[in-house]
């Protein structure tokens, strides 16, 4: 295996060594990643965790695992269906196997397929919407906000601009609850709790480093994001992965963190939903609920009110009010 140093780098995302033979891609802001990514060596093979926004950042993703580890990559495994962890499968096809729960294959192949069709037919409605935030970005006051409406919309314009020659690539090996592969050098296991983060999401734990992989059901410094979450199954989901051997973990988003940041997600969530209770049940609106002072440091600021509203509407389906 090659040294970290010597890797030319990307402008997509920074290697993190988090163990020797396990590397953390972290996205950088307002480019083609926008999700993290995970290169993990398991002695005679090679696994990459997620695949980023774009094929520019998925090519240079691959280029940094054959770089670190001496070989093409073998399995690729898309934690959940959000595009940021997807859309960069096609660089890696057909040389490896790419892995995702049964019920993430499903939306990939059904809803996400539409949407990409929908967005090439009519690419004019997103370039409408990143033109109109340009224009609330130029009134917006907040320099914290207004720096992460550019990040979006410099993203939202990447992936754009790749639209045109993505080839959706679906998952070829599917799992329901768990899958083992065993290296000459260390074995990862795919685990599936069910879906909090989205309708199925996967994690990948690396028993003898006490590492785990979380996808997006483990942010760090960023608001969870809520838009196709089962608060509830979230927190138990949680619950679940705390019973692991897990010593550090490398999240969907933000940097490397402990356990800390898994106890913050719960806080999180749990938190929002006592809050949107409360406003319910004294007939408030959601509207003048200001983000808590412990998450006004975080990023993903701008997913703060849709977060309250997917709660409140899970709450009236659910009636949990």
């Amino acid at each position: 295996m090659r040294g970290l140093m010597a890797f030319a780098g990307s402008r997509h995302f920074q290697l993190n060594e988090v163990t020797e033979g396990v590397f953390a891609a972290i996205a950088v802001p307002g480019t083609g990643s926008l999700g993290n990514a995970a290169i993990v060596d398991l002695g005679d093979t090679t696994l990459v965790v997620d695949t980023f926004t774009t094929i520019q950042a998925a090519e240079d993703l691959q280029a940094a695992a054959e770089y670190l580890t001496g070989r093409k990559v073998s399995y690729v495994i898309n934690t959940h269906w959000h595009s940021d962890h997807t859309c960069g499968n096609q660089v890696f096809v057909p040389a490896a196997q790419i892995i995702s729960t049964t019920i993430t294959r499903e939306i990939m192949d059904t809803f996400v397929r539409n949407r990409i069709t929908q967005q090439l037919a009519k690419p004019k409605v997103i370039y409408d919407a990143i033109d109109e935030l340009e224009e609330q970005i130029l009134r917006e006051t907040n320099e914290k906000l207004r720096q992460e409406m550019q990040w979006d919309n410099a993203s939202d314009r990447e992936y754009m601009k790749m639209l045109p020659d993505l080839v959706y690539s679906l998952p070829n090996l599917t799992f329901d609850q768990h899958m083992t592969i065993h290296g000459s050098k260390r074995s990862v296991e795919f685990i599936t709790f069910g879906g909090g983060h989205t309708q199925s999401d996967a994690l990948v734990y690396i028993p003898q480093d006490r590492i785990a992989i979380m996808g997006d059901l483990v942010l760090s410094k960023h608001h969870p994001v809520l838009m196709y979450a089962n608060p509830q199954q979230w927190l138990d989901i949680l619950d679940k992965v705390e019973q692991l051997d897990i010593e550090t973990i490398v999240p969907g988003h933000g940097e490397v963190c402990s356990l800390n940041a898994l106890h913050q997600v719960r806080a999180y969530i749990t938190g929002l939903l006592e809050i949107v209770t409360d406003a319910t049940q004294r007939n408030l609106s959601l509207d003048e609920i200001v983000v808590p002072s412990a998450y006004q440091d975080w990023f993903f600021t701008t997913y703060f009110k849709s977060n309250l509203q997917s709660i409140y509407e899970w709450i009236k389906k659910s009636g949990k009010s």
